[in-house]
């Protein structure tokens, strides 16, 4: 049998510590009742438990009484026959090693079934689904006002006092949580060199574990944070014990397990002595499906907010791609969470996971209401590919893919989940979509949606993206997801979100133009702008008269101030015009607004103010298909260490009110 390298490091770690659970024994004469571990089997060792003498497979779970209600698969969701046999193929060893499978819909647990070594008492471990549990453990400490979702974007070590900076490598103050929880710490020390630090223990208790990574690493650059899977759990976990009262495995059995109803689990600690972050925490597969239906409410759990909203939306998004070669090239990770689209049919569907080494998998699938957990020890962990071919399709067939349960539970009108489920902006600009559009240490360029709003288009360049990738999204069954778009098709489907208008600029009063780009209103007038290297330029209009463009007509004075007069907006109704130029006495681009006087003419360019307008440089406003917001783009300068500049920037939007505000009164 194959192993992964993942699993590979995980199985030899567990063997030689004598990998052992503590469970409470339980009736098994009723054979409509999960298997239970017995007295002598709740202290043996993983590897030592036998093998169930026969699979446990029930279409209607039993009701522990342990907060999770269920229901009948088949009559309360899902395909029986489908996943029957799927049951008794893994059963049979079809699919690999696999201890238990569990599915919940709709928050009541569907279908039970146990195989191998496992048991329905017995808490399984974890491996590295461990990370995910600890980025909850954040999560429940933001809730609680310990931390902030600022703070993530803070030095880490700003978090632990008892640590000597004289001694830390440079770039040190580089490192913040929310790249910790990425992988993107960017400390570098070689396997020999930690197994060298691991022979003088006492040297890493308490903080001295990360004092003792922050002496030994190389030096944290931009290029070292990047993505790497490797021990930045660690980080994280100091900082929780760092700032909740108490210790942090105090923190996580009265704050957040007890608070979910998980009693039967186990937590290892590490050789700080705190919990370990990244593997070696062991829980029941019914546990597990509690953290998923934690993850599927959006962290709310009979009426209580036990984790921040804002933070399970920012963990289980795809924040940066993966890259160690055991990792499927469509995961991204979040913090600590996985997110991948898995499609089914013409479908795709957001899938959030918890992956651990073996086959430890919490799979969240909002769009279907449908949570999956898995246990397991196989070398190869390949059942997702079965989740995908068989479990979704059982699902996914004659579902509302809407959320019913959580649909609008924010408050807001249902129009807000064609904004990717956000709170409407204010008269302040936010991010658009951060965390989803809106990352950190890349260029997203501006939102363009289509006049129906079904589908949205954007950029992002910058470190794993290169000079820039193009990401298409398409809004289906009340939700967004990314849409596939062939290679050979890739123009002819971005032409309609930035159409180049070849044909228009050929045409007789075009040709000899040397146009940058443009835009046409709804009457079809045609706004475009030119311009030079020097900067130079201006903005024209072209009117279609009886099938016909007549002459292009340049601008007036009052529009044409500045250089790099630039990415026109025209309203539908020719009612108002926006464009970005840099001022002539400043290097940097402002958005601009003229409006139509009462006798046609264009009155004076406004300023957009300093709610729009900063500091840094703002360009392409764009007012969406409905009227309701206006977004721009707003960049900014960062430096290299050899003194070099590069450009970040991100999409904003604003309540569209704003344009209202400047129109002058007439």
């Amino acid at each position: 049998m194959t192993i992964n390298l993942k699993f590979k490091r995980f199985f030899i770690v567990a063997l030689s510590s004598g990998f052992s659970f503590f469970a409470m024994a339980g009736n098994e004469e009723n054979n409509h009742l999960p298997p239970e571990a017995t007295v002598a089997e709740a202290t043996t060792p993983f590897w030592d438990l036998p093998h169930l003498e026969k699979s446990f497979i029930d279409v209607t779970p039993d009701d522990r009484n342990d907060g999770i209600p269920v229901g009948k698969l088949g009559i309360d969701g899902g395909n029986k026959e489908t996943i029957v046999k799927l049951a008794q193929e893994i059963s049979n060893g079809k699919h690999g090693s696999y201890d238990s499978l569990l599915i919940a819909h709709k928050g009541k647990l569907l279908f039970e079934s146990y195989y191998l070594r496992g048991r329905v008492n017995l808490p399984h471990f974890q491996a590295s689904a461990t990370k995910s549990y600890t980025s909850l453990v954040l999560g429940r400490a933001i809730q609680l006002g310990y931390l902030t979702m600022a703070d993530l974007h803070k030095p880490l070590v700003h978090f632990l006092k008892d640590l000597d900076p004289t001694k830390f490598v440079k770039g040190t103050e580089k490192i913040t949580l929310h790249k910790a929880l990425n992988m993107r710490s960017g400390i570098r020390i070689s396997d020999q060199k930690r197994s060298e630090l691991q022979e003088n223990p006492d040297q890493l208790k308490g903080q001295g574990l990360i004092q003792t990574y922050l002496e030994n690493s190389a030096p944290i650059t931009a290029q070292s944070q990047s993505y790497l899977y490797s021990w930045d759990q660690d980080l994280v976990m100091q900082v929780i014990e760092a700032v909740v009262p108490g210790s942090a495995g105090n923190f996580i059995k009265n704050e957040l397990f007890d608070k979910i109803g998980i009693t039967n689990y186990h937590w290892k600690a590490g050789i700080s002595g705190l919990p370990e972050a990244g593997a070696f925490a062991s829980m029941t597969s019914r546990a597990m499906v509690k953290l998923g239906n934690l993850i599927i409410n959006k962290g709310q759990l009979n009426g209580e907010q036990l984790i921040s909203t804002d933070y399970i939306t920012k963990a289980t998004s795809g924040i940066t791609q993966t890259t160690a070669d055991w990792q499927p090239e469509n995961y991204l990770y979040g913090y600590f969470w996985y997110q991948l689209d898995i499609t089914v049919g013409d479908e795709s569907y957001d899938t959030k996971l918890a992956w651990g080494g073996g086959g430890q998998h919490i799979i969240v699938i909002e769009e279907l209401d449908l949570v999956i957990a898995i246990t397991g020890h196989d070398g190869t962990d390949s059942i997702m590919t079965e989740i995908s071919k068989v479990v979704l399709p059982a699902f996914a067939q004659n579902s509302v893919t809407m959320n019913v349960r959580n649909k609008n539970q924010d408050g807001f009108p249902a129009i807000e989940s064609r904004y990717l489920g956000q709170k409407a902006p204010g008269m302040i600009p936010e991010l658009f979509a951060p965390g989803i559009v809106s990352t950190e240490d890349h260029l997203e360029t501006q939102v363009v949606f289509l006049p129906d709003m079904t589908e949205f288009s954007f950029a992002r360049s910058g470190g794993e993206y290169g000079e820039s990738t193009l990401f298409f999204m398409e809004y289906k069954g009340h939700s967004w997801r990314r849409k596939s778009v062939p290679l050979a098709e890739i123009d002819s489907y971005k032409e309609r979100f930035h159409p180049s208008y070849k044909e228009l600029n050929s045409l007789e009063p075009f040709k000899d133009i040397p146009i940058r780009g443009g835009m046409l209103s709804a009457k079809g007038t045609y706004y475009f702008y030119v311009l030079d290297p020097d900067g130079s330029g201006h903005m024209s209009y072209s009117r279609l008269i009886n099938g016909k463009y007549e002459k292009p007509r340049k601008m007036s004075n009052a529009i044409n101030r500045g250089k790099y007069i630039a990415h026109p907006f025209i309203a539908p109704d020719e009612s108002y015009l926006m464009w970005d130029a840099e001022k002539e006495d400043e290097n940097r681009p402002d958005v601009y607004i003229s409006f139509r006087m009462k006798d046609g003419s264009w009155g004076t360019a406004i300023n957009m103010g300093n709610k729009i307008n900063t500091p840094v440089f703002e360009q392409r406003p764009r007012v969406t298909p409905d009227g309701k917001y206006l977004t721009f783009w707003r960049g900014y300068f960062k430096t290299r260490e050899d003194g070099s500049r590069y450009i970040l920037g991100d999409p904003y939007w604003v309540d569209a009110q704003i344009i209202e505000d400047l129109r002058p009164k007439q």
